[in-house]
């Protein structure tokens, strides 16, 4: 009785979903619009967000990024004088001010302290201020310490580094504390899908990490999950990141930011 119910709320659950209820809703206009013209761009509109929301187009997006940075275990990597943390997993504008509240790149920070504690960094160089266009009043860095410091990080082994704003700011004002602070050895952690972009711009300010790719997007097309045939929100938001990183990808080519 329990597994049927299991199933029942899976199943039935889809339809309390708004994208699962909107495509249903598009099939119903297709039989109701009679307008060839208008029934075959309505197709075309539906075609377009449907693909987008398909687990099989984020998850080729995801993996074109991620396919060149394998994960690399702690026990394989080199001890160096700092790990490099990028930015992007801490929601400055969270409504919750009491505590820092981590994204789905919570990898980022939490692996990094997995290579503190392993030995393998001596300290932890947190990189990023805010990204946000109007609003830069909380500083992802500054929220960023006191999360180091219960996962049991020494302040003393703690650096700060809140004024970039974008991938490529972050690596030339992390070049401005390095070269100060003498460090010679650098690991680089960021997420996987983020590494292409972020490792050529670390190249390109003469800074050669060690790359510590983390927080994989990508999925097992071939194990059958019932949800990866459902149109969904979290497909979605992955194609749009994906496409949002290879633009930005371009982009920083164009400007030899890489």
């Amino acid at each position: 009785m329990d597994s049927l119910f299991f199933i029942f709320s899976k199943v039935l659950t889809v339809f309390l979903y708004p994208l699962p209820v909107f495509f249903l809703f598009c099939l119903y206009l297709l039989f109701r619009i009679k307008p060839k013209k208008t029934k075959f761009l309505f197709f075309l509109v539906c075609l377009f967000l449907y693909l987008t929301s398909s687990s099989y187009i984020a998850n080729s997006l995801v993996s074109s990024l991620e396919k060149d940075y394998l994960p690399i275990s702690i026990q394989d990597t080199p001890n160096a004088d700092v790990a490099i943390v990028l930015g992007g997993m801490i929601q400055t504008i969270s409504s919750v001010k009491a505590r820092p509240e981590l994204t789905d790149s919570a990898d980022r920070i939490t692996d990094a302290v997995r290579l503190y504690k392993a030995g393998k960094v001596k300290k932890i160089l947190f990189t990023g201020g805010s990204g946000l266009l109007l609003s830069d009043e909380f500083r992802e860095a500054t929220l960023a310490k006191s999360l180091l410091i219960d996962l049991g990080v020494k302040e003393s082994d703690i650096i700060l580094e809140s004024n970039s704003r974008n991938t490529y700011e972050n690596a030339v004002e992390t070049k401005k504390i390095v070269e100060k602070l003498n460090f010679k050895t650098y690991i680089l952690v960021t997420s996987a899908f983020h590494m292409k972009r972020a490792s050529g711009c670390f190249q390109k300010q003469n800074l050669h990490v060690f790359l510590f790719p983390t927080d994989y997007r990508s999925f097992q097309m071939d194990s059958g999950a019932f949800e990866l045939f459902l149109p969904s929100a979290g497909y979605l938001d992955t194609t749009t990141f994906a496409i949002k990183e290879w633009v930005g990808y371009y982009v920083y080519r164009a400007k030899s930011y890489l």
